[in-house]
């Protein structure tokens, strides 16, 4: 069966145990979680869950179905991962050397910058793409790179749909 990424966008009400429960259904239907994010929003106990998924199409609606049943959520959109216009931070920790290497000038090609100096070290941030991160890992990789990390996707989504919004007033109040 072939399964495409797809990127899910929950907004629910805050609450101990939410990420278990969404998790959970993720997990019983037995769709890999290829990255999650979980933040709070500007609205009082309101969240937003970005994830990425790998799922078949015949599995998804399933899958939204039992999330939209999660009595704290709100709403759950899913796109496919290639439609979705996305970023993530990309975090480089390099070898204080690399300051003197040839390959600095890579930084400005790839519009990263140095966030923090260690004694020994420097930490890298580049926002961008998979794309855009994928490449200039490429070619910042070698005895310079002493470790590599990534957020999960942060994605443009509409905070609050229109059905929404009477839910979230209780809320707040």
């Amino acid at each position: 069966m072939k399964t495409t990424r797809y990127l899910l966008t929950i907004k629910a009400e805050e609450r101990p145990g939410l990420l278990h429960l969404v998790t959970g259904v993720l997990n019983r239907k037995l769709i890999p979680i290829v990255s999650l994010s979980a933040a709070p929003t500007d609205i009082h106990d309101v969240v937003l869950i970005t994830m990425e998924v790998q799922a078949s199409e015949k599995a998804l609606q399933p899958l939204l179905y039992k999330l939209k049943n999660i009595v704290e959520v709100f709403a759950v959109d899913a796109i496919p991962y290639d439609d979705a216009l996305s970023l993530r931070a990309a975090y480089f920790k390099m070898a204080k050397s690399f300051l003197e290497s040839p390959k600095l000038s890579v930084l400005q090609k790839y519009g990263a910058v140095i966030v923090q100096a260690y004694p020994d070290a420097i930490l890298i941030a580049k926002y961008g793409s998979d794309l855009a991160i994928r490449a200039l890992y490429n070619d910042l990789d070698g005895p310079h790179l002493l470790g590599f990390s990534q957020t999960g996707l942060i994605t443009e989504t509409k905070l609050i749909a229109h059905e929404d919004i009477e839910r979230i007033i209780k809320l707040a109040a």
